[in-house]
């Protein structure tokens, strides 16, 4: 389980980071950051109902915070971060979803200098 200090709960929050943070974007997942006042990181997961039934839906949620565990502690501190799962996430295993992880990560430029990412 993600631990309570890295979530994002919030639906001010999630709309907040979505319309005034920036994105981008895999073929299964998007990632969309905004700078927070607090100096925490905070992680939010979105999943849609296009995306699949409660049962699937809680499956990739599940998927997601796992595969995003070990990125908290090389992440900058002071993100909010919302993951959004496509269809194609559905299909997707957890080490594939943690790639996409990875590569949105690097792509936003969110991990802390000292962090060595494998």
């Amino acid at each position: 389980m993600l631990p309570k200090r890295y979530r994002l709960t919030r639906s001010e929050d999630f709309t907040r980071v979505r319309e005034e943070g920036e994105c981008f974007t895999t073929r299964r997942l998007v990632l969309c950051y905004r700078r927070n006042q607090d100096a925490i990181l905070r992680v939010g997961f979105s999943v849609s109902k296009r995306v699949g039934g409660a049962v699937v839906r809680n499956q990739i949620k599940r998927r997601l915070r796992a595969s995003i565990r070990p990125f908290c502690e090389v992440i900058a501190p002071g993100w909010d971060l919302v993951v959004i799962a496509r269809q194609q996430a559905n299909a997707a295993s957890g080490p594939e979803l943690g790639a996409d992880l990875s590569l949105l990560l690097g792509k936003a430029r969110l991990y802390r200098v000292d962090a060595h990412v494998a």
